[in-house]
């Protein structure tokens, strides 16, 4: 039987971020995430125009009236479009919570969407 965590190893890691310093990113979901460690942070996942789901390093920052992120790594993501459901980022999710022990996930992308649409008026 095939262990679920080496499903990992055929999801391809981001570029560094000197190669791809932003992107912009549809279909997107934020979770707040709880982690084995009791840590928590909040994550980006989506689909990368061009690219393939992606789930982020830890959101830094956010600015409603651009709706971008800049994450841990550095790199700015810019959302395209409301918060929808894509089955490649959602298989790259799951996989990355497998990996990272994630044992809690919450969907806060209304959140989020409510600050772009604040900004808006």
């Amino acid at each position: 039987m095939t262990d679920p965590r080496n499903l990992y190893a055929f999801i391809k890691n981001a570029d560094p971020v000197s190669v791809e310093p932003k992107a912009v990113v549809s279909h997107w979901t934020i979770y707040r995430v709880t982690f084995s460690d009791d840590d928590t942070s909040e994550h980006l996942v989506g689909l990368v125009y061009g690219k393939s789901g992606r789930t982020t390093s830890a959101i830094q920052t956010f600015d409603g009236e651009l709706g971008q992120i800049i994450t841990s790594s550095g790199r700015k993501y810019t959302l395209f479009g409301p918060p929808k459901f894509n089955i490649e980022a959602d298989y790259v999710w799951k996989n990355w919570k497998l990996k990272c022990e994630v044992i809690k996930a919450v969907d806060i992308s209304d959140l989020y969407a409510q600050k772009i649409r604040g900004s808006l008026h």
